[in-house]
């Protein structure tokens, strides 16, 4: 069979474009396979930088304390005390020892006495009110028991009762002044507070 210069192109040129087609197709089935080098490198390269790390870390040494030079009560530990429930709830939750020493009790309210002096007021004056009250809230937290505490102590326990009335007071006519925002009544009755905690302060002591 005899090929015409125009059949001869025309499978020349289909030639060609298998030869495309096929260079398409093995490109884009290669692509995959650079990709998943490229995680391997990456691989290689995070576990290289950990090895480096491991090496360059020096290990130090532990030191083991022997308890038992303490001499501690293992029978009779804070740990053992609130867990066991034979006990009275003041005595596991830490309240009675809290308490038993007079001194200690009064530099606690005395450390409320300040700090309403001081950062309630702070507060007041720049007209902070959110932190105002949430201030005043945290010195009267365990204040109440604290005061009955020195009551039950003292001589007098109804001069005790009343003083302590009269600071609560004026700590309630402070604090509805500060939700009011009303910063005059705030100022007055906080140093009304402070001077009736004073008082109390002096005859527990």
């Amino acid at each position: 069979m005899m090929l015409t210069r125009k059949s001869g192109a025309a499978l020349v040129g289909s030639g060609r474009g298998a030869s495309a087609r096929s260079v398409v197709v093995r490109a884009q089935a290669q692509e995959p396979t650079s990709s998943r080098r490229q995680m391997l490198g990456f691989a290689g390269l995070a576990a290289g930088l950990l090895v480096g790390a491991n090496q360059s870390a020096h290990a130090i040494g532990i030191e083991l304390i022997d308890d038992k030079s303490k001499k501690l009560d293992y029978n009779n530990n804070i740990a053992d005390q609130a867990r066991d429930v034979d006990l009275d709830n003041n005595l596991r939750t830490g309240r009675t020892q809290a308490r038993a020493d007079k001194q200690f009790v009064v530099s606690r309210v005395a450390e409320n006495k300040k700090r309403i002096e001081t950062d309630v007021k702070g507060y007041i004056d720049s007209k902070a009110w959110y932190f105002a009250t949430q201030e005043l809230r945290r010195q009267l937290g365990n204040m109440s028991l604290d005061m009955n505490t020195l009551v039950a102590a003292s001589s007098d326990k109804k001069q005790g009762a009343a003083l302590k009335k009269d600071f609560f007071t004026a700590v309630d006519n402070m604090d509805f002044a500060i939700k009011k925002k009303d910063q005059a009544k705030a100022l007055k009755y906080q140093e009304e507070s402070v001077a009736k905690l004073g008082e109390f302060i002096a005859f527990a002591t």
